[in-house]
């Protein structure tokens, strides 16, 4: 099975850049023309509120110009805070997009794993779970074309039907983000699709593992039938070989460290000691960085190898790639797509003719 590629976004921008969030945006615009020559299956959009250093608060209103600027990738957010949003307005919103797109789009939702985001707007963390379901059963009523009439504690609706309906019927593909197993299970009931990442390859492995079998037993009555999407999330930085990326990351942490003691939650290499100590510590910390699974990181070959191991032990389909990592200039970030969309591609797809004629 060869493994897709995608990208994923989460609008976090680069602390010692000074671009304003116009410029932001127009950059990420044109990375994501580039993505789409390039032939990535698959490009997604975070939701952050409250966060100084995030630009990705109206996550419809990024997909509404993505979709202008694109024609062939898919486009998507991982994930709605479900609990954030009223069902009718949400639902109308995708509706749209989803015509914007061409019936490009892929809508995630989540629980909202930052509960103080709910906290701040009045809403009980304690009362997500229920108040997502909920929200989840109106999406899909909504979408079906009928009125709705529906009252509880949290939402009420008077005979509405929305218009347009959306372009893919009967709605968008939907996801869920979560590496919980309880919750990956019912994901794959729910004929949805499964985004995990961000946490080392054997943390996430009782989450694909609960997904899969839960996704199969649907059968015929999901599309595709017997299967779905598995996504795995991770940063990705490659360059030629495996020497330059960790010397550009390792140049990258100096940077960072002393420019300020902390950079995108990795530690960074600051404080005293001669140049020649702090470049120590910042290529160990790239090691780690690379050894723990927070980074797949190196030449193609290595990149690769590392996409094609973790696909081993999850079974996932699909690699969302984060490449804004903090220090990463444009050049950089769009030479990382695209030995992705070409030479890691190319020997990811070797590797699974390899599998396939060898039946394993």
């Amino acid at each position: 099975m060869t493994i897709r590629l995608g990208l994923f976004d989460i609008m976090q921008v680069d602390p010692t850049d000074p671009t304003d969030p116009a410029g932001v945006y127009g950059r990420r615009l044109d990375d994501l023309t580039l993505a789409d020559e390039l032939g990535f299956a698959f490009a997604f959009t975070a939701e952050r509120h409250f966060m100084a250093t995030y630009r990705a608060p109206a996550p419809s209103l990024w997909l509404a110009a993505a979709s202008q600027r694109t024609s062939r990738i898919r486009l998507g957010v991982l994930a709605y805070t479900l609990p954030l949003h009223a069902a009718w307005r949400l639902a109308e919103e995708i509706a749209v997009l989803d015509h914007l797109c061409r019936g490009r789009l892929e809508v995630g939702l989540g629980l909202g794993h930052r509960p103080e985001e709910l906290a701040a707007v009045g809403i009980d963390p304690a009362v997500r779970i229920p108040v997502f379901q909920e929200r989840l059963a109106l999406l899909r009523a909504l979408w079906s074309g009928g009125q709705v009439a529906f009252e509880s504690p949290h939402t009420r609706l008077r005979d509405v039907a929305i218009h347009p309906l959306p372009l893919q019927q009967p709605h968008p593909p939907l996801w869920y983000a979560g590496a919980d197993p309880a919750a990956a299970g019912w994901a794959g009931e729910q004929g949805m699709g499964l985004a995990v990442g961000f946490a080392p390859t054997a943390a996430l492995r009782p989450a694909t593992e609960a997904f899969a079998p839960a996704r199969r037993s649907q059968g015929d009555r999901l599309e595709p039938p017997g299967g779905g999407p598995l996504a795995l999330m991770r940063h990705v930085y490659v360059a030629e070989s495996d020497e330059r990326a960790r010397a550009e990351m390792t140049d990258d942490l100096l940077r960072l460290g002393q420019l300020q003691p902390q950079a995108q939650g990795h530690r960074v290499a600051g404080g005293p000691g001669s140049r020649a100590d702090r470049r120590a510590q910042a290529a160990a910390e790239v090691d780690a960085l690379v050894r723990d699974e927070i980074f797949i990181a190196g030449g193609p070959a290595t990149a690769a190898a590392g996409i094609a191991a973790a696909q081993r032990v999850l079974g996932v389909n699909v690699l969302l790639a984060n490449v804004y990592a903090a220090g990463v200039d444009d050049e950089r970030v769009r030479r990382t797509m695209r030995l992705l969309a070409g030479e890691v591609a190319d020997r990811l797809a070797g590797e699974a003719a390899t599998r396939v004629v060898s039946g394993h």
